[in-house]
């Protein structure tokens, strides 16, 4: 039987047909809250109890703006060039600082070699010819590509009342630095009932504010003061309590806010000595990245987010990095408090992991992305499987997954917990492949959530493929040679299979929908932050995931993009990049055998002209 008929008997048999319930029927299903864990005392007429989740609204309100042109970086008194040899780095960042706010700076068509970082501190687009045609390509040791920076500017205050969810108002103790329009950190002490920060790997003492003592925060910013009242511009999303002291505390007072990088292709092509993303985005308040094609990265994500709010990555393609070590080669990772940012309609291939949320705050939706081709320090041997989706670091809550076509997720502890993170409508094919289209050997779960991981729900969602063979759950001390659907709480947490919530999943190991028996509600709504469909699908079904369309999963766009690309393309640049990565490692005689499969299997390719120059190098 294949997905779609299967599907089909599965529709009838329970009476469900297309659903066209956006996140108002959502909420009206769910008048008057509730509480509990499904399993555990759940509310019968609620899908997900409302202390398991928030209303999301991430990214840009009303989305991102169109700045006009101000001026290309090849007019004078800029002067770039943009032929690959001279060194454009100077005059690209001159047209940058001239920009006035709400314009934007125009690199057209061609190559710009750049020997530093473009630092964008202001409310300006750089703005390309598309990820074909404008290409930046840095060849430095050290610093980001792309940097949209600001130092940490700590004011911090005590917050006497006002710090329970829902609340948009808040009093402290002292106000006097603080200012309308600052970003604002609410924070509180470690609650040792939900926030562990010793991991697997040690001490995350970064996590938070007080050497990780502070992980759990949102942000927000300062809307309106009056005295030491504080009017916040979103209300908080979870209730802080007043035994673990709650802080208000100005992340900074020169916040970047509304700039933008688009429509461009980004590389960076040797390692770095520090600790670089291609794009880092810290103190950002709806700031973005679209139509961006960014090709090896270096440590952390392409994209990393450090205490911004409301900005966005859409509609791009992040591959490859420079290393596979730890901390190195992810696609786009929230961290540092971050809030509310959208990771929307994204592509992810051949890196360690793809979408992460790290020390992140609440209210960040990842969705309808595509993650395939993860690897890991042994690359290209891997045999064990990494994850597309992650939670990897103290401690992200009130998150949301949905939509993404992916192979395996896992929420780890390496670095520590996580909660109250919803996974919706996703489909984890549990097919997991590197570059080469070789399959792993190990860690191939649908959904692997590790200990200290708590209160995490998972509705709507597909996993595995026809004619798989797997164990539907494993307990808290898998074998992780078996493939499973479920893997709950390794290394032996009964706890997290214990708060879990799993509601209208479809397996193909058990091929049925699962339902908890203690929630009533059947109807799954279209998205649990969309009202209505995206622009971006056009003609694809949607939703495109999930037990009550038929059929149960339709490739999403991001992942056609992906398909679109030349086999061939993309093999003689897996092995080209390969060839070079050996290089670093000193690996002479496997990279010259990678190059040479370049020229002789692909000697048309734009690849094989730089595998030849690369092989000539090595003489």
């Amino acid at each position: 039987m294949t997905p779609s008929s299967l599907s089909l008997v599965l529709l009838l048999a329970l009476g469900l047909g297309a659903l066209h319930a956006g996140p108002a029927l959502f909420a009206a299903e769910n008048a008057g809250g509730g509480s509990g864990i499904a399993g555990a005392g759940a509310k019968g007429n609620v899908l997900i109890p409302e202390d398991r989740r928030i209303e999301w609204k991430p990214g840009i309100p009303g989305g991102i703006p169109k700045y006009p042109p101000f001026a290309s970086v090849k007019d004078p008194p800029y002067g770039a060039k943009g032929d690959g040899k001279a060194d454009d780095t100077a005059a690209i960042q001159k047209a940058i600082d001239a920009c006035p706010p709400g314009k934007a700076v125009l690199i057209p068509a061609g190559t710009y070699r750049l020997t530093g970082v473009l630092k964008l501190m202001k409310g300006i687009a750089l703005r390309g010819e598309g990820p074909e045609k404008s290409k930046l390509l840095n060849e430095a040791d050290k610093d980001h590509l792309i940097g949209m920076c600001d130092w940490d500017q700590d004011a911090t205050a005590k917050i006497l009342s006002g710090y329970t969810r829902g609340s948009t108002q808040i009093t402290v103790d002292n106000a006097a630095k603080l200012k309308v329009g600052e970003l604002l950190l609410i924070d509180q002490l470690n609650d040792p009932e939900l926030v562990n920060i010793n991991g697997e790997e040690g001490l995350c003492n970064y996590a938070g504010r007080e050497d990780g003592k502070r992980a759990m925060g949102q942000l927000v910013q300062i809307a309106a003061k009056n005295g030491t009242t504080l009017t916040l511009s979103r209300p908080l999303y979870y209730t802080f309590k007043e035994e673990f002291k709650p802080e208000a505390t100005r992340s900074t007072d020169k916040a970047i806010v509304g700039a933008g990088v688009e429509d461009l292709y980004l590389e960076m092509t040797r390692k770095r000595t520090d600790e670089s993303s291609t794009i880092k985005v810290w103190q950002g308040v709806h700031c973005w990245v679209k139509n961006v094609e960014s090709s090896r990265g270096w440590m952390f994500g392409h994209v990393t987010f450090r205490r911004s709010l409301g900005c966005e990555v859409r509609d791009s393609f992040f591959h490859h990095g420079l290393g596979y070590q730890a901390g190195q080669a992810y696609g786009v990772i929230v961290g540092g408090q971050s809030t509310d940012i959208l990771v929307e309609n994204c592509l992810f291939y051949s890196l360690k992991a793809g979408m992460m949320l790290g020390t992140c705050g609440p209210g960040n939706v990842f969705a309808y992305n595509f993650g395939t081709g993860m690897v890991g320090s042994d690359y290209p041997k891997t045999q064990w499987a990494y994850a597309e989706v992650s939670t990897h670091a103290p401690h992200p809550y009130m998150n949301l997954f949905e939509g993404n076509y992916f192979s395996t997720a896992c929420f780890d502890f390496i670095h520590g917990s996580s909660s109250h993170n919803t996974v919706f409508r996703n489909y984890a094919d549990m097919d997991n492949r590197g570059p080469d289209g070789r399959a792993m050997g190990a860690n191939e779960n649908a959904m692997r959530i590790d200990k200290g991981n708590y209160y995490e729900n998972f509705v709507g969602n597909v996993f595995g493929h026809e004619g798989i063979k797997a164990v539907l759950e494993a307990g808290a001390k898998p074998n992780f040679d078996q493939r499973y659907v479920w893997c709950l709480g390794y290394p032996d947490d009964p706890k997290v299979a214990q708060t879990i919530l799993r509601h209208g999943n479809f397996d193909f190991v058990s091929k049925q929908i699962q339902w908890d028996p203690n929630i009533t509600v059947r109807k799954l709504p279209n998205s649990l932050y969309l009202t209505a469909k995206p622009a971006f699908f056009d003609k694809t079904p949607w939703p495109a995931i999930g037990p009550d369309v038929n059929p149960m999963v339709t490739s999403i766009p991001a992942r056609d993009r992906f398909l679109k690309i030349p086999k061939a393309e993309r093999e003689a640049q897996d092995l080209e990049y390969l060839g070079e990565y050996l290089i670093d490692l000193g690996k002479k005689p496997d990279a010259t055998a990678a190059l040479q499969q370049v020229l002789t299997k692909y000697p048309q390719s734009p690849w094989a002209q730089k595998a030849k120059a690369v092989l000539e190098q090595m003489k």
